[in-house]
């Protein structure tokens, strides 16, 4: 904003209007072009959800950057400019991305999510915690073959490779393990979860599936 502008009352008003109109526009436009785009089959071959909502998150930006930036050209009279559309469209992606990993990343892979659908679907029963590990090792890991998911994910993502009867942890997967642990102690989190295995020994629950094949099933039962 000019000097000229900021001893004008009026056009600061005008000003300060025409930039609250602008993001709240980035902000609508930018979501609506991220959920709009998720109904597409762009990229769809990218199974794990977190990659594909990125690359997304990035053609929903340039979009949004595209559209804001006409607006803002066509705002010049209220003091906008093209860098305007920039930040507007910049804070809109940080959003976005804000959003995409609370909730829909968050439903996809919360297992409370997973325990809360299967106790609304059978509203007024009783789940015990013995029902309840009962549904998730029934359903969760047999029937929906989740641990199959999550080591076929960890090995597209580079953090396990095959190995003659399962995977084995690689370089990199130590190294986020190694940062997992710096986040969980800095947020004070359940360091258990990171910190290898309890009671149940590695040994227990050996993958069975072939390298490479995400259907293959598990030796042994999952312990806690």
């Amino acid at each position: 904003m000019t000097d000229r502008a900021a001893s004008n009352p009026g056009r600061t008003l005008r000003w300060l209007g025409a930039q609250a109109l602008l993001h709240a526009g980035a902000l609508g436009l930018g979501l609506g072009c991220f959920v709009l785009l998720f109904q597409t089959d762009l990229w769809s071959g990218v199974t794990i959800l977190f990659y594909r909502g990125l690359i997304l998150l990035v053609v929903a930006f340039l979009l949004t950057l595209a559209a804001v930036a006409a607006l803002a050209g066509l705002g010049r009279p209220w003091g906008l400019r093209r860098s305007d559309a920039l930040a507007a469209s910049v804070l809109s992606l940080s959003l976005n991305l804000s959003a995409f990993v609370i909730l829909p990343v968050t439903v996809d892979r919360s297992i409370s999510t997973f325990l809360l659908g299967q106790m609304a679907a059978h509203p007024g029963e009783s789940f015990s915690a013995e029902r309840a590990r009962a549904v998730f090792e029934t359903v969760y890991l047999g029937e929906f073959r989740q641990m199959e998911r999550r080591l076929a994910e960890q090995h597209a993502s580079g953090n396990v490779a095959p190995a003659a009867d399962g995977y084995v942890i690689t370089p990199q997967g130590r190294a986020f393990i190694r940062f997992a642990g710096l986040v969980a102690r800095a947020f004070r989190t359940d360091t258990r979860l990171i910190a290898g295995t309890g009671r149940g020994e590695a040994a227990s629950t050996r993958v069975s599936a072939a390298p490479g094949d995400a259907g293959g099933g598990l030796d042994g039962d999952l312990r806690r």
